[in-house]
């Protein structure tokens, strides 16, 4: 019937590795597995590209690292964890796709951050990288990431190299806030000009002051702690002297436990944890270029209590945390 191949001919054809990788990846171990030969040859270009990256690398130390490598080196540490936790729970299709697909989008933000830098001085970080994911693909595809293990430079065999640990000094939570910021942003300028179709000349951005910040601050803590009833949040904020001022903008209120609900867990907790955070200091020193060069024009950045402000429009007002407001002329 044609609807049935030989393992022998499908190894033959396609080799071990890729066979065994789309039969995991198809289901976890207690469901049926759907496995078809398109998975097979994705899988397989998948790890031949992996394969000519590793061959680019060679061993580096670690340098003066920048903002976007500590992002991304935080973000290792969480693939650690979580391929760690897949496995020790015996759900492999779930640990092999985050390793092998699922980071590649933290990769690609990483890679469009540095290009916007005009960077080229990554191969450490690159390396460091690809070690963590080569030594967690081996159990699931052993031949090929033995070569790939010996093509980035490494000595011994991966088989017999220890399993990657979570090196917690590592993880930069400050790192994590600013990136979520700055992919946010980025994606709201896209979203307005999708919507308008106008062609920009100038970008304006416009951060919150330092008091929607300890207002904001607040509502996470009251948010976390499990109320969301907007008149019980309000109460508490007028009760507080530093706060007290928000009875005024109680629309602020109300968006701004909208914007939380609408995050994940994990990244409400990064931001309580991290509460100084200078979102006009970030975005001056880290999106102007990638604006530049996604967007080809110039930006200016301003904090909505700055005394010399450029707002034609009065959008500076609607400016909350972690959501700037944003002027495209």
């Amino acid at each position: 019937m044609g609807n049935i191949i030989p393992l022998r001919q499908a190894i033959r054809d396609h080799g071990a590795d890729p066979i065994r990788l789309a039969i995991i990846i198809s289901a976890e171990l207690l469901q049926d597995a759907d496995f078809n030969l398109e998975s097979v040859t994705g899988i397989k270009n998948k790890l031949v590209s992996l394969l000519e990256e590793c061959s680019k690398l060679k061993p580096e130390k670690l340098g003066d690292l920048q903002a976007e490598d500590k992002w991304i080196l935080s973000k290792l540490q969480s693939l650690i964890s979580n391929v760690s936790s897949s496995i020790e729970k015996m759900r492999l299709r779930e640990g092999l796709h985050g390793n092998l697909f699922s980071f590649e989008s933290d990769l690609q933000w990483y890679f469009k951050r540095a290009k916007a830098k005009g960077r080229s001085d990554y191969s450490g970080v690159l390396y460091e990288i690809n070690s963590k994911r080569v030594a967690m693909l081996s159990p699931f595809a052993p031949h090929i990431a033995e070569e790939m293990w010996e093509k980035i430079g490494n000595s011994g065999l991966v088989s017999q190299t220890s399993w990657p640990t979570v090196s917690a000094d590592v993880i930069d939570l400050n790192a994590i806030q600013s990136e979520e910021l700055l992919k946010s942003t980025i994606d709201d300028i896209s979203n307005i000009l999708k919507v308008t179709k106008i062609t920009p000349k100038k970008i304006t951005i416009y951060t919150a002051d330092a008091f929607k910040s300890k207002a904001y601050h607040s509502i996470l803590e009251k948010v976390m702690a499990g109320q969301t009833n907007m008149g019980v949040i309000m109460k508490d904020l007028i009760a507080n002297s530093e706060t007290a001022d928000i009875k005024k903008n109680p629309d602020f209120v109300q968006k701004t436990i909208k914007d939380i609900l609408s995050e994940p867990t994990e990244i409400r907790k990064t931001k309580l944890e991290t509460k100084e955070f200078d979102e006009k200091s970030l975005i001056e020193n880290e999106l102007v270029s990638l604006a530049k060069a996604d967007f080809g024009v110039d930006m200016q950045v301003f904090s909505e209590s700055d005394s010399e402000i450029y707002d034609p429009k009065g959008k500076a007002r609607y400016a909350r945390p972690f959501k700037p407001a944003i002027l495209i002329e």
